[in-house]
């Protein structure tokens, strides 16, 4: 089986543990210390914004963007509790051996036992609330910079607005990751902070020698880059930027994926492969990745649900 020469992009028990120590310890933990800030603007219009950033693909964040937002004027844990106490969820749904379904109002009971300098934060990470808890929709307006997602054309209005909820506990840490599909990343953030470090897509890291993490850190085509996300705050990331994310205090965040037109061949080819290896491959799929296996799957569901498909039968 051929190895990804590229560490970062490697999926194994091993490389992203590497990774996330880097953050910790040794030339990338001094580098992120002093990476430059993601250039923040305010009051862009639509066209201004795909004008010098999107159709450029350089980050930014968008300073209060949706600060006039329902759920960010009136969003607290215990206010989704009271709302929406009885929906499932799953908890911790990255980690194999931690994810457990809950209600959500237990979540946020869990949120506030789970405390002291040992605990280990709780994170319940891409709530799909649209098909759960629709009527949290309301309070999280369509952005009005987000009207280019190009997977209304392939998937139809229903699945292309498949957008999740973060809420996590301070301290709780999402790694070093490039999200699938070569979609735009839009995250608007609801409830607290949170600390995101980037890198661009063409960086590189042939091993996790201190050497090797110096080169990546030096290299000019790495572009690292932080930002710390406030209420109302918008951070757009073009597609395969990769991403490590820490929450700063307790967290609500909404994920909002966007198809930029110029990167469907690449998605088309991306889900296909994916879909393909589970149906043609998937005990090999299973042991090499059995960490991914059952959220790629949840998605798929989530994303036939949405859909309408009738996944009982073949199509002629």
């Amino acid at each position: 089986m051929t190895i990804e020469p590229n560490v970062l992009r490697r999926h194994d028990r091993d490389s992203p543990t590497a990774v996330e120590q880097a953050f910790h310890t040794g030339p990338l933990a001094e580098a992120v210390t002093t990476a430059p800030d993601i250039e923040r603007r305010s009051g862009l219009t639509a066209q201004e914004f795909a004008a010098e950033y999107r159709h450029l693909m350089r980050p930014v964040v968008l300073e209060g963007h949706v600060a006039d937002w329902p759920s960010v004027r009136t969003w607290s844990f215990d206010h989704l509790a009271e709302r929406c106490g009885s929906v499932h969820v799953v908890v911790d749904s990255y980690n194999t051996e931690a994810a457990r379904e809950a209600r959500l109002g237990e979540f946020v009971r869990m949120l506030r036992d789970n405390q002291g300098d040992d605990a280990t934060p709780i994170y319940l990470q891409e709530w799909y609330y649209q098909t759960t808890a629709p009527e949290l929709a309301a309070d999280m307006p369509e952005m009005d910079i987000a009207q280019y997602d190009f997977r209304r054309n392939l998937y139809g209005e229903s699945a292309s607005t498949n957008h999740q909820l973060w809420l996590g506990q301070r301290g709780g840490v999402t790694r070093l990751h490039q999200d699938s599909y070569s979609v735009d990343v839009m995250h608007a953030q609801i409830v607290g902070e949170k600390l995101w470090y980037v890198m661009a897509p063409e960086t590189e890291l042939s091993d996790t020698t201190e050497a090797d993490w110096r080169k990546l850190c030096e290299a000019p085509e790495t572009r690292l880059m932080r930002c710390v996300l406030r209420p109302g705050d918008v951070l757009y990331l073009p597609a395969n930027w990769y991403h490590r994310i820490q929450l700063l205090s307790d967290s609500i965040g909404l994920g909002r994926k966007c198809l930029d037109e110029q990167n469907l061949p690449t998605h088309i080819r991306q889900r296909m492969n994916e879909l393909l290896a589970l149906l043609l491959n998937p005990d090999e799929v299973r042991r090499n990745h059995p960490e991914l296996v059952d959220v790629v799957l949840m998605r798929a569901r989530s994303w036939a649900n949405r859909m309408d498909l009738d996944l009982s039968r073949l199509r002629p």
